[in-house]
């Protein structure tokens, strides 16, 4: 190995330290209590070294979200959903989701913060763009299987793949952001008995969401000669009748 392979090699293993530093004090001390201090302490650098790979602490916690969404995309293929007709991918697809949020949690969580313009206002274009291309990633990606649905006459025609994704994966965030807001709220005893979005079970609010919009997605013809309309929703609605029953 050369000189210079050498130290780019070196270059990005004292980044993944840096980012590997900077996710443990994030999840700590979160966003605004964070120092670039205490992250330089933890992963045993120079806080001029952090300045070397990142302009800012918000560029550094967008670089981390860039990377969860590459891991999510990661995780999008690992299902290889190509092997599957295109309403199982998105079942697939959403279940990877799911997965995602349990297992990166605090990655999850991070992705939320990018709404925010007083953080997204401090963060360089350059790193700013590379979150967009990764989120644009994974839209396509997921687009491009509800594509072959519309070519294949399994999905609906009427609406462009690029709308249907959106619908999908704002529905399903939506879920597992409600979900994590509820979780949160009873950590802090701060949830009321009232409160609507501690009623629901929203795992099995997810899986009803995955079904539903597949079922809005499907040509009512594939449904009949397909059976798709019972595929999964006996389960969940099992479970949703019997979570009711509870209460």
């Amino acid at each position: 190995m050369g000189i210079v392979e050498r130290k780019e090699r070196e270059k990005q293993m004292r980044r993944e330290m840096i980012l590997q530093a900077a996710e443990t004090v994030f999840f700590e001390k979160g966003l605004r209590a964070a120092t670039l201090d205490e992250i330089a302490e933890k992963a045993e650098v120079s806080k001029g070294t952090i300045y070397l790979h990142f302009a800012s602490r918000e560029d550094l916690y967008y670089s981390l979200m860039t990377r969860g969404l590459l891991l999510l995309l990661k995780m999008f293929r690992d299902v290889k959903p190509e092997d599957a007709d295109p309403a199982k991918v998105l079942y697939k697809l959403a279940d990877a989701y799911l997965k995602f949020s349990q297992e990166q949690s605090y990655l999850f969580k991070m992705l939320a913060v990018v709404e925010n313009p007083a953080v997204s206002e401090q963060v360089s274009p350059e790193v700013s763009s590379d979150l967009e291309e990764a989120s644009d990633g994974i839209l396509t990606y997921v687009a491009g299987f509800v594509q072959r649905g519309m070519d294949d006459g399994i999905f609906r025609s009427d609406i462009s793949s690029h709308e249907a994704v959106i619908l999908f994966w704002v529905s399903l965030n939506g879920i597992l952001n409600l979900k994590e807001r509820s979780l949160a709220m009873k950590k802090n005893n701060c949830l009321k008995a009232e409160s609507i979005i501690g009623s629901v079970d929203f795992d099995v609010l997810y899986g009803m969401c995955q079904h539903y919009l597949v079922d809005f997605l499907t040509q009512e013809e594939t449904r009949k000669l397909s059976g798709r309309n019972a595929a999964r929703k006996p389960k969940v609605v099992q479970k949703h009748s019997k979570a009711v029953t509870q209460k």
